[in-house]
């Protein structure tokens, strides 16, 4: 009898702190920490589109903790271009044809004081939000602005492995990108190529001239978002022959040009590429 009832007791203890499991408030269970967000390899490329109003560059900084902060926290950042030149240096290392990143030039952006922001109270992110314009820098330079986190008002630990970023400024425009197809430049050869389009403005593009390595063209895409015209990209001998087009809804350029290639040869060269991201049609499946 008596071990039936000390049974019973410590079965009945045992459903009480059951019940009131759900209730009980462990409070918090990890440190908080602060880190920039997408700063896993320091070097975050932001895509920026030709002709956009009120362009800004965007650095996300995230308290992590298992509850949200009940306080707002300043946090502050310094551009930093140790963190740039860091960044350089390592990749130099590893790849001998890495070109620099560059600094942003401070005409390019505007920052009020010290760069900060606010976490608010029941938020676990804060925003620095920097208008920039790219207007008169040169397209072929990989421009950067980079941040480090300095410090916060409420003493939390600051990530080491993710308290810099090298923010990329990359400019598109909705012809840019990658793309694959075929250049004929005779009835019976036709090369592949997959150029990259590089946006030089809101309606303009730069890619190789037939499959050549060092001589360029320009696409200019008309109003009408349709008709093209080709122009040469410095000495590249590169002729419109006219009737270029682009076509919206494949994503694809079809283009007319003479160009003369490094044995003084004159090619008539219809060249028809599409972008490789763009949607696949039932003709392609």
């Amino acid at each position: 009898m008596k071990k039936y009832v000390i049974f019973n007791m410590v079965l009945s203890v045992a459903l009480f702190l059951a019940s009131c499991s759900n209730d009980v408030d462990f409070g918090e269970q990890y440190k908080k920490t602060v880190y920039i967000v997408n700063s896993n390899d320091m070097l975050y490329v932001g895509e920026h589109f030709f002709g956009a109003e009120n362009d800004e560059i965007v650095i996300s900084v995230y308290c992590a903790s298992s509850e949200p902060i009940t306080e707002s926290v300043r946090v502050r950042l310094k551009i930093d271009r140790y963190a740039m030149d860091s960044l350089n240096a390592k990749s130099r290392l590893i790849d001998e044809e890495y070109i620099d990143k560059v600094m942003l030039p401070e005409t390019a952006y505007r920052l009020e004081g010290e760069p900060n922001l606010s976490i608010q109270a029941g938020r676990q992110y804060g925003a620095l939000r920097v208008p920039f314009n790219f207007s008169g820098l040169d397209p072929d330079v990989a421009y950067t602005l980079p941040f480090t986190l300095v410090s916060n008002s409420a003493g939390y630990e600051i990530n080491s492995e993710l308290k810099s970023i090298v923010y990329e400024v990359k400019m598109i425009n909705r012809f840019s990108g990658e793309y694959s197809g075929s250049s004929q430049e005779s009835a019976t050869r036709v090369v592949g190529v997959q150029p990259v389009l590089k946006a030089l403005s809101v309606n303009t593009v730069r890619l190789p001239a037939h499959n050549s390595e060092t001589d360029f063209m320009i696409l200019t895409v008309a109003s009408d978002g349709v008709s093209v015209s080709i122009a040469p990209v410095g000495n590249a001998k590169v002729t419109d022959l006219g009737g270029s087009k682009y076509y919206p809804e494949l994503q694809q350029f079809e283009l007319y040009y003479t160009y003369v290639n490094a044995n003084v040869e004159t090619l008539s060269v219809t060249e028809i590429i599409t972008n490789v991201n763009a949607p696949k049609t039932n003709e392609d499946e």
